[in-house]
């Protein structure tokens, strides 16, 4: 182990209780997306008064009103990204702790108090390791992950149109992963979380009385044969090889017992790993609604984009390894996916070489903290390990490349 990552870890650990209380504050106060003013103030006030880290803020200096941007070191190097989410979800928390949220309905159940927490760490780790800093460090705090404005955006877009990409060398970035307790890490090269769309399709027909089908043009009749086909697009019209999923979250129709309708509206989600699946999805889908159309009905589907698939560079994945075997050796590396989910990191990694890690942060015996759950929670011994891990991440890529 090196002089600079064995001393990034004991500064870690040295500021475990302040890591503990800011994720714990950042729990009880939390806020939705585009919505996070409470959040940043707290950041900018945390991040006052470290030398030579310059902080950026608000709509005008960052591009959001609710973004916080820093930086750390003189630009002789390369420019190495470091990144949390910081916003909450519309949630009610059913944890009994005394951090539970106490903004009703709301609540941090995908863990960015934590990872916000543990970028505020690599920040004052990294500020008194200057001397190991042979480039730019950019962190950003970003808000709005998990949720799009009137205009169908995350807050990641926002950003990358701003610039702050501009230059930048790689981009990591940690998430909680419930699934594995400390210890755990999921990481790989490739499609580590899915790309997203949403979709709503409309089937309209004359409809009718519910004692005369027979002189009715029946939606929701219709409807069965497009569902059977859009199910029929996983099994038959995308490769086995390729992860895909096209879900129905939501069916529409009517509000009598005895009125055949005339409009059914099918909304639901499509998920894949590859552009090209992506693309067929979206084409076999509007397919699977022209059915109606053989049946006397009309149709129409619409499709929002969501992000894309989030795809981890090999040389920032080798960083992270690197880091891990440095300071924490005992780790159990998997090597796989995260699954369908969506993560908007991934308009960044479209950008420039990056890689998001999951750590394992559940308990062992809580089977029901999952994500997006009321009851979510975290072991909060992995925050000096996230805090360590996106520092040693920063240090060991300006150090590998710092004659560049």
């Amino acid at each position: 182990m090196t002089i600079a990552t064995q001393t990034i870890k004991e500064e870690a650990e040295a500021i475990r209780e302040r890591l503990v209380e800011w994720r714990r504050g950042l729990h009880r106060r939390p806020e939705l997306s585009f919505e996070e003013y409470e959040t940043a103030a707290f950041i900018k006030e945390t991040l006052a008064g470290l030398q030579h880290l310059t902080v950026y803020s608000g709509r005008e200096e960052t591009g959001l009103d609710t973004a916080v941007i820093a930086e750390l070191g003189a630009g002789d190097g390369p420019l190495v990204i470091l990144r949390a989410d910081i916003d909450a979800l519309p949630i009610q928390e059913e944890n009994d702790c005394d951090y539970a949220s106490t903004h009703e309905g709301k609540m941090h159940a995908c863990g960015h108090d934590a990872h916000t927490a543990m970028l505020l760490g690599a920040c004052f780790v990294l500020h008194k390791q200057q001397e190991h800093v042979h480039g730019t460090i950019r962190f950003i705090f970003q808000p709005a992950e998990e949720d799009t404005d009137e205009y169908g955006s995350t807050g990641s877009p926002y950003l990358i149109r701003r610039g702050w990409l501009e230059g930048a060398r790689a981009a990591f970035a940690l998430h909680m992963d419930p699934e594995f307790t400390p210890g755990h890490v999921r990481l790989q090269e490739g499609p580590s979380m899915a790309g997203i769309d949403t979709f709503e399709g409309v089937i309209r027909a004359s409809g009718g009385h519910g004692a005369y089908p027979h002189l009715a043009t029946d939606p929701v009749w219709i409807s069965t044969f497009v569902m059977q086909a859009m199910q029929g697009i996983i099994s038959r019209r995308t490769s086995p090889l390729e992860p895909a999923v096209v879900s129905i979250g939501e069916l529409k129709a009517g509000a009598s017992t005895n009125v055949i309708p005339d409009e059914v509206r099918i909304r639901g989600t499509m998920r894949s790993y590859s552009d090209a699946t992506r693309r067929r999805l979206r084409e076999e889908l509007q397919q699977a609604f022209r059915i109606a159309e053989t049946m006397n009905a009309s149709q129409e589907v619409t499709i929002a984009e969501g992000e894309p698939a989030l795809v981890n560079s090999p040389e920032a994945v080798k960083i992270y390894r690197d880091v891990l075997e440095e300071l924490y050796p005992e780790t159990i590396i998997h090597e796989e996916s995260y699954g369908m989910g969506g993560e908007d990191f991934s308009y960044m990694a479209r950008q420039v070489p990056s890689c998001m890690m999951f750590l394992g942060a559940g308990y062992p015996d809580r089977a029901d903290s999952g994500l997006h759950m009321p009851q979510f929670d975290i072991e909060e011994t992995i925050l000096p390990i996230g805090a360590s891990l996106l520092a040693g991440a920063a240090v060991q890529y300006m150090t590998k490349h710092k004659t560049d």
